[in-house]
C-alpha cells in the first residue's frame, strides 16, 4: 500500500514512529500531548491515525495512561 502511495505521487501515510518521536519534541517543549499539538508538530496528518496511534503508545484524553488529572 505505501508503494502504491508513492506512486500516485501521494504523501507516506503517519506511522507510529513519526508519533512517538513528535510527543517526545513536545514533552521537552512542554507542551500538552494531544492530536492537534502532534499534528502541528508533524504538519500533516489526519486526526484520527494520529488518535490511533496516540492511544497504542498509551495516551489516552491527551494524557499518559495512568495519569491521573487533578
Amino acid at each position: 500500500m505505501k508503494q502504491q502511495k508513492e506512486l500516485r505521487g501521494g504523501r507516506p501515510g503517519i506511522t507510529l514512529e513519526d508519533v512517538r518521536a513528535a510527543t517526545e519534541r513536545l514533552k521537552e517543549q512542554g507542551r500538552l500531548i494531544g492530536p492537534v499539538n502532534v499534528r502541528l508538530e508533524l504538519g500533516h496528518g489526519s486526526y484520527s491515525t494520529i488518535q490511533r496511534h496516540l492511544r497504542s503508545l498509551g495516551y489516552v484524553n491527551a494524557m499518559p495512561a495512568g495519569h491521573k488529572k487533578t
